[in-house]
């Protein structure tokens, strides 16, 4: 076949096959009339678990009534209500809830309570709500529904009806926050007027819904109750007249419901103090008696009647501390700041010394002296670090073997008349020490130990008794502080009255040192 013949052919060809392609496409081309698929919203679910049964009706004026763990009066017509939980819960409610979404994810949660006036967020799948319940038993409604991520909400939120009933709140006094009969050595606890008081509360509803603390001191009249905030936890009751006492306090929560009362003394906590005494304040000088194992008061005697003869019989107070000291330091310092000038003594004997209270009371002590007021102690025991607010610059044992004899002179380097000297033995070890005037002013030596004669083990003449004041400011000086650390008393003798009665060293005291 020539070329040009056979070129033609093969074009026609191409033309044919183009056109069956053609009207093939026709044949089965159709319009695509489908449209996409919408997003779903997602949907929403709660758990819960109820503890007790609760019956619900509602009555002839529509108002919704409620009965716990009581079966149904046959003469009424009892149902629970719609999505309604049929237990009775306390206003504190932990409630779970999760979401699916069949075509996306769901991000988060939009919840509400019936008291809310608008939806809140959460990615959260979990909470704890309380509920503000102001009636002893109500109804509350909580809804929940799910966001997916293309924005899409629930639109039939899950409901949960919750009938909440209020629980009651409840106080109780602070732990050891009154004295024990063991601690004070008998059953009447003495207070000068001023007091402090510390309670717990606790509400199963939560603590929030307390709103009031009321107090009462002797009397439980409907007039007789001040009131606190629903956070307060303390009260401080100041010039509390002279006399037997009792404190009684009690709470209130939102709902109105009460806590029991509880007082101090209370006969049914039998280890605590049965009595309590408030003591008037007499005169400006306060003996302390830091000494509880000096069961018959023969130190405390001593110091009473060496008072007596220098200020005059009931012209000053005393305060018998026992084991421990008042639970608040506020207390502490109240009873200090009574008065002017406090002589403080303590245990005689080492094993003693671990009822001490003083060491407890440092910033007491301390604030007590910044604010003016003139302290002495006798403390026979203490470390290196016990007064660290006292200037002194080292320490030393005088008597290793733990033996002071008798007839060893107190030397005083103000006036030899006001010389000691050991009465009885000192069977303990005590310590003699180097002043640090460093923090103080006017630090002056009142009682140094001689010269070591014979086996006796200090060198030098150490200090057993010095006094000073704080530098407060370059132009203002504290109270004045002395401290001793030889015994005065042993709970059975004087033990410095070889060269004349101690009582020489109080009167130096009183007339040089703590007069303004």
């Amino acid at each position: 076949m020539p070329a040009p013949l056979l070129y033609q052919n093969i074009l026609n060809t191409k033309k044919l096959l183009l056109l069956f392609f053609i009207l093939s496409c026709s044949r089965w081309d159709y319009e695509d009339k489908s449209m996409p698929l919408e997003s779903s919203a997602p949907e929403t679910y709660l758990s819960l678990v109820a503890l007790d049964t609760i019956y619900a009706s509602i009555d002839s004026s529509g108002v919704v009534e409620y009965a716990i763990d009581e079966e149904p009066d046959n003469s009424m017509l009892w149902d629970t209500l719609p999505h309604a939980l049929t237990t009775i819960t306390s206003s504190r409610q932990e409630l779970h809830w999760w979401g699916e979404d069949s075509d996306g994810d769901v991000i988060g949660y939009y919840y509400k309570w019936s008291s809310d006036t608008s939806w809140s967020y959460t990615d959260l799948e979990s909470g704890i709500f309380y509920v503000p319940i102001r009636s002893e038993l109500d109804a509350f409604v909580f809804q929940v529904k799910a966001v997916d991520n293309f924005g899409n909400e629930d639109l039939t939120p899950s409901k949960l009806t919750l009938p909440i009933k209020n629980s009651s709140p409840e106080i109780s006094f602070r732990y050891l926050s009154n004295p024990l009969i063991a601690d004070i050595g008998g059953d009447t606890s003495f207070t000068f007027p001023t007091r402090t008081f510390v309670w717990d509360l606790y509400d199963q509803d939560g603590n929030e819904t307390i709103t009031d603390v009321f107090y009462a001191v002797d009397d439980t009249c409907s007039s007789c109750w001040s009131r606190l905030d629903g956070d307060a936890t303390s009260i401080t009751l100041i010039d509390l007249e002279q006399g037997e006492k009792i404190f009684f306090v009690k709470c209130k929560d939102i709902a109105g419901a009460e806590s029991s009362i509880i007082q101090f003394p209370d006969s049914t906590e039998q280890s605590d103090a049965q009595v309590w005494i408030v003591k008037p304040v007499i005169g400006d000088v306060l003996i302390v008696d830091d000494y509880p194992l000096d069961n018959a008061n023969n130190a405390l005697g001593w110091y009473l009647g060496m008072m007596d003869t220098l200020l005059g019989e009931n012209q000053y107070s005393y305060w018998e501390i026992g084991d421990e000291l008042p639970f608040s330091s506020t207390d502490v310092s109240a009873n200090l700041n009574y008065f002017d000038h406090v002589i403080w003594y303590t245990a005689y004997n080492n094993t003693a010394s671990a009822n001490d209270t003083y060491n407890r009371a440092e910033a007491s002590l301390v604030n007590f002296i910044m604010s003016g007021g003139n302290l002495f102690i006798n403390p026979i025991d203490f470390e290196d670090t016990t007064f660290t607010w006292f200037p002194m610059d080292s320490l030393v044992t005088l008597n290793p073997n733990g033996r002071l004899h008798t007839g060893t002179v107190i030397e005083s380097p103000i006036d030899t008349s006001l010389n000691l000297s050991i009465s009885h033995l000192i069977a303990v070890k005590v310590k003699g020490f180097w002043p640090d005037a460093s923090e103080f002013d006017n630090v002056q030596a009142i009682y140094q130990m001689p010269e070591p004669e014979g086996n006796q083990s200090w060198s030098g003449t150490p200090t057993i008794c010095s006094i000073g004041q704080y530098k407060v400011s370059p132009i203002e000086l504290s109270g004045k502080v002395a401290i001793m650390t030889l015994p005065l008393h042993d709970g059975y003798r004087p033990k410095l009255q070889g060269n004349g009665s101690a009582i020489k060293l109080f009167q130096y005291l009183f007339e040089s040192e703590f007069t303004p």
